[in-house]
């Protein structure tokens, strides 16, 4: 016969299920019997108390996100839904306290008791789904978690990067401040010298730039002496007024 699991095995699943969920509410041990119940294609949790859930015709469970709903032929009909695991067009009972005995008795938290083998292979279905679920999680987790701690051996080799790169960065930096000063005072080096040549070279030219005078001053008197000349030339010439006459000798011709 099928029993279900022991007390502390549930705990376990509860602790498991409220640790991967942070919003998850707290779940006494009188809702303990209630953990296998879920949607039987998105996995949600009926003890979450978050959507409806229905049980199909199918005998499949889903939540109100998963299902999708059609209206029934009359209005006393029940709704016909479209089961999300096996695409079926069934009539469902949503899960509650007032659905009828023989819907109810699915979720009967001991089924061993009931003379009814099918639900216990309804119940023994349901939890080996919700099983594999949790172990595909678990695998997920696992490779999460592996990932996890290779990024952050890949991110912690980078900062040893970084801070290298920092110092590095900070000991060029100064490097090319002082390249800054040297050139600065290399060039500044370089001008005084050019300054001083150009100094020398003024300095070396002053003393011949003198001939250039003197022979100016002796062109300047050369010019003075002629002058003068021309002016006594031309004195001389002024005192000359009129011909020299020749003696009186008239005659006829």
């Amino acid at each position: 016969m099928f029993k279900t699991r022991p007390v502390c095995e549930v705990k376990d699943d509860q602790e498991d299920t409220s640790a991967s969920t942070s919003n998850a509410p707290q779940i006494g041990e009188t809702e303990a019997h209630k953990l296998w119940i879920h949607c039987n294609s998105c996995c949600e949790l009926f003890c979450k108390k978050k959507f409806i859930f229905f049980l199909l015709a199918c005998h499949h469970v889903s939540c109100e996100r998963c299902v999708k709903v059609a209206a029934g032929r009359t209005p006393s009909d029940a709704s016909i839904y479209t089961c999300p695991v096996c695409k079926r067009s069934v009539r469902g009972r949503q899960v509650n306290n007032a659905m009828p005995t023989n819907f109810k008795n699915f979720f009967h938290p001991e089924p061993y008791a009931l003379t009814n083998d099918f639900l216990e292979t309804f119940q023994r279905a349901n939890h080996r789904h919700l099983d594999k679920h949790k172990e595909k999680k678990e695998n997920e987790m696992d490779k999460v978690l592996k990932d996890i701690e290779l990024v952050k051996s890949v991110c912690q080799k980078r900062y040893l990067e970084y801070q290298m790169l920092r110092v590095e960065r900070k000991r060029m930096t100064e490097r090319t401040r002082q390249l800054k000063v040297q050139l600065a005072n290399e060039k500044a080096e370089r001008q005084r010298i050019a300054q001083a040549k150009i100094n020398r070279v003024v300095t070396s030219q002053k003393p011949t730039s003198s001939t250039p005078d003197r022979a100016n001053s002796q062109t300047s008197q050369k010019r003075r002496s002629s002058k003068e000349l021309t002016r006594s030339t031309l004195v001389k010439r002024k005192k000359v007024t009129s011909f020299s006459h020749q003696p009186n000798n008239s005659f006829n011709l």
